[in-house]
């Protein structure tokens, strides 16, 4: 049966991080090169004493098929009370038997994550998924309906040198998933994703709002700029000033308009793979005929 490349990266890091939970620390290929791609000092230091957290969602479709993908740079800082070897989410992990399961449950965004005396309301998550809500213009949309991608997936408390992640490693590990997923937009927040898509030799498709075609945004700050994907899929890198968040709900819906209707931004073909055709949703209804 062919591997899809959902399986083949799920696989992938389901068996880097149980070696790791073992008490191993092993750097199969590609990770030395991935690793060795952010130099960072002081805060930025990068440390490997917690698991590394490539993606949250439910990559394989678990329960459904994500509608929506948003790209983040790494997943933070570490809190050893979570993440290293005898953490909450380390024992959580060791439960649902695998980081892929794991990582469906959303974990940043419930207890005990969430608990007043642990680290309470993950703002980050939570508007990443009001975005989702507000882009799919459906405000029952969970977590199920939002994979998130890392460009890096180690610990750091902060980012303070460039990403400069091997553009193949992004396109066997990110790109290629993605590319197997439903949807037409993947988006990207902060101006570091500008940057990162042109070293990673990304086509630009658009530039809306500043330095671009106006678009009706009421922040003079806010910029837009689309690149192509190698599936054919849009990136749409958003930033403006104070912020690496996703717009308001009105400003959502002044970007939603422009995208979906194809103002001042050249359209692309749509995603190769369909919900209906996905080889890993196949594989999966086979193993469990009551999802």
């Amino acid at each position: 049966m062919t591997t899809s490349a959902r399986q083949r990266v799920a696989a992938f890091w389901d068996a880097h991080i149980e070696s790791w939970l073992n008490g191993e620390d092993p750097l199969p290929p590609p990770l030395p090169e991935w690793f060795g791609s952010l130099a960072g000092v002081g805060p930025g230091q990068v440390t490997r004493d917690g698991f590394p957290e490539p993606y949250h969602g439910d990559l394989l479709g678990l329960e459904q098929t994500p509608r929506m993908v948003v790209l983040g740079l790494n997943p933070g800082e570490y809190r050893q009370r979570f993440q290293s070897r005898e953490g909450i989410f380390a024992s959580e992990i060791r439960e649902a038997g695998s980081y892929s399961r794991w990582a469906t449950t959303c974990p940043y965004n419930r207890p005990p994550w969430t608990l007043p005396h642990k680290m309470g309301r993950n703002r980050y998550y939570q508007a990443r998924l009001e975005f989702t809500r507000r882009w799919l213009q459906d405000s029952s949309a969970d977590h199920r309906d939002l994979l998130i991608f890392e460009c890096y997936p180690w610990h750091s408390k902060a980012i303070t040198a460039p990403l400069k992640p091997p553009s193949e490693v992004i396109d066997e590990y990110v790109w290629q998933p993605i590319a197997e997923l439903p949807v037409r937009d993947v988006f990207a927040f902060g101006r570091p994703w500008d940057d990162l898509a042109q070293a990673l030799r990304l086509p630009k498709t658009g530039r809306l709002g500043s330095g671009g075609r106006a678009y009706g945004s009421k922040v003079a700050s806010r910029a837009v700029r689309t690149y192509e994907l190698p599936s054919g899929q849009r990136l749409v890198v958003e930033w403006h000033a104070g912020s690496a968040g996703p717009p308001s709900a009105k400003e959502t819906a002044l970007l939603r308009d422009a995208l979906v209707a194809g103002n001042g931004v050249r359209t692309v073909p749509s995603p190769r793979a369909e919900a209906s055709t996905d080889p890993v949703d196949a594989s999966i209804s086979a193993r469990h005929p009551s999802l």
